[in-house]
């Protein structure tokens, strides 16, 4: 199973160039040099004092364990519901854009940023929507398990490692940065790219059926049930979430996003 998801990482690795004239929403002198229009102004998604903008995912209000400290919004597991459904999601959608959020997680800590995600009565989070991996990778024995460092920090969560590898230990501020553009998705830690890949390609195929969210992968942790959620994501507008896991504490702060058009 490693050899064979090795030579998916060398795959996707080498998909693609965009450029930019490529999609339908170009605009003329918008773009960088890696073919990302500029977009426009940065919308706030939390303003350091109240939840205004935030629900639970699946529910209307907050869940237990999220609070708000010295202009930090915090999750603390200690006070949460044991048996999950402690995800913070923002109640807006998007499609194309820039967020960015600083992180931090306590020893042992385990948390994601959620993008793309649908609200599926019933069903978790995770069943829809790639994750952005938190971890403190020195302590979380998750970050031993999956293919490759797949499952450690800034990872595409059970598909792509960071490569490379730029956390900061434990109880240190990180930066996330998460790119969407024309199903084109690149991960940043700490101002450097980590990965890249290409939603709705054949490549993106190969990468679902080998991770835990396949109908057809060996794993023993395998969610079926997602698998055609996650195969299309990328096609419509979705949400953006905060991970509330049974372990932290987990810590967030300059939470914002610029929409690309």
């Amino acid at each position: 199973m490693k050899a064979a998801s090795n030579s998916f990482l060398a795959a996707w690795a080498s998909v693609f160039v965009l450029s930019c004239s490529s999609g339908s929403q170009q605009q003329s002198g918008c773009c960088s040099k890696d073919g990302i229009p500029q977009g426009g102004e940065w919308i706030e998604m939390f303003d350091g004092r109240t939840f205004d903008g935030w629900r639970g995912y699946n529910r209307t209000d907050i869940p237990e364990g999220w609070e708000i400290q010295d202009g930090v919004l915090v999750f603390n597991f200690q006070v949460a519901n044991p048996f999950g459904g402690n995800d913070l999601i923002y109640d807006r959608k998007f499609k194309d854009f820039v967020l960015e959020i600083d992180w931090k997680v306590g020893f042992g800590g385990n948390s994601g940023i959620f993008y793309l995600a649908k609200e599926l009565e019933g069903l978790p989070i995770f069943y829809s929507s790639p994750e952005y991996q938190l971890l403190d990778n020195e302590n979380m024995s998750n970050a031993w398990e999956g293919v490759g460092g797949n499952r450690q920090a800034g990872s595409l969560y059970d598909m792509i490692p960071p490569v490379p590898q730029t956390v900061n230990a434990y109880d240190t501020w990180n930066k996330a940065k998460i790119v969407v553009y024309n199903k084109r998705v690149i991960h940043y830690l700490n101002d450097v790219q980590i990965l890249e890949y290409q939603l709705g390609t054949p490549v993106w195929k190969a990468l679902v059926d080998k991770s835990k969210f396949s109908v057809y992968s060996e794993c023993d942790e395998r969610i079926p049930g997602a698998y055609e959620h996650f195969i299309n994501a990328g096609n419509e507008p979705a949400l953006i979430g905060l991970q509330g896991h049974r372990l932290g504490p987990l810590y967030f702060r300059n939470i914002r996003i610029k929409e690309l058009q």
